[in-house]
């Protein structure tokens, strides 16, 4: 398949050879036939500015108490928790008339987390319930994303394992932790790039242990480790392409092509 963003070259995806990978080509596919409209959110457009004004009308709308003063990690993932909670048994069971407010505030907090620029992925969504589930046994688990690998959309609002590890983000495990076990039809590009570095899984398990027994209790060991690491099903074949794209002031979606 393949990616265009106005003013920009094509991007051609190499697919991994499974069938996961198949299935969610054939799922994006679908959608794009069914609504070619997908929408196309520009980390650097949501700022510390952007999140003051969500934040209140989070506070006004929503009852909560969101604060803007300390914007570090830490706060951050406290105020993360509260989208979290309030979306605990999904989008299907709140109003829709806060659909769009959520998936706004929580795209702006991760991009203030960023520090509003396009430093970790490009994602291209569809708000709709369309999926299919993913066992254990066929997640990717790429423990190391490299730049222009495709990796599928985060169905939920909470983290899977290794993230969580790396953000060390031990405020209620069981709540936020979610088994990326859901493929959507959005397409994630990483563009963020990070060395690699030694994995020690003694010292994964351990942190869970430490921090999240009870659900280290409710879902084992072995289950951890398969979902850990990151759902990976493909990748940009193009990359100065893509270099060239992220250098552009500004990116808008123009097609997606499929062969």
């Amino acid at each position: 398949m393949r990616i265009k963003f106005k003013n920009c070259p094509w991007l051609t995806v190499q697919l991994d050879n499974t069938n996961l990978a198949r299935q969610w080509h054939e799922l994006v596919k679908r959608n794009y036939i069914a609504d070619p409209n997908l929408l196309f959110r520009d980390q650097q457009d949501y700022n510390i500015s952007n999140l003051e004004k969500l934040a209140k009308e989070a506070n006004n709308r929503l009852g909560w108490n969101w604060q803007t003063e300390k914007l570090d990690l830490y706060h951050t993932t406290l105020m993360h928790k509260d989208i979290e909670t309030f979306l605990a048994k999904g989008f299907a069971n709140i109003p829709e008339e806060y659909d769009e407010l959520l998936h706004e505030i929580h795209f702006c907090l991760h991009s203030v987390e960023s520090g509003s620029k396009r430093a970790s992925w490009l994602q291209l969504e569809w708000y709709n319930d369309d999926g299919f589930k993913i066992s254990e046994d066929e997640y990717p688990a790429k423990i190391k994303m490299d730049f222009g690998d495709i990796r599928l959309q985060n169905p939920y609002v909470g983290h899977h394992p290794l993230y969580l590890y790396e953000q060390n983000d031990t405020h209620n495990i069981m709540q936020t932790c979610k088994f990326h076990d859901l493929a959507r039809p959005g397409i994630n590009i990483v563009i963020e790039k990070k060395e690699e570095k030694l994995f020690n899984w003694e010292q994964y398990i351990q942190w869970f242990l430490d921090n999240g027994p009870d659900f280290v209790e409710e879902h084992g060991i072995e289950t951890i480790k398969k979902f850990t690491g990151h759902p990976v099903v493909g990748h940009i074949v193009n990359l100065d392409d893509l270099e060239y794209c992220l250098s552009l002031p500004a990116l808008e979606f123009e097609a997606l092509d499929f062969e």
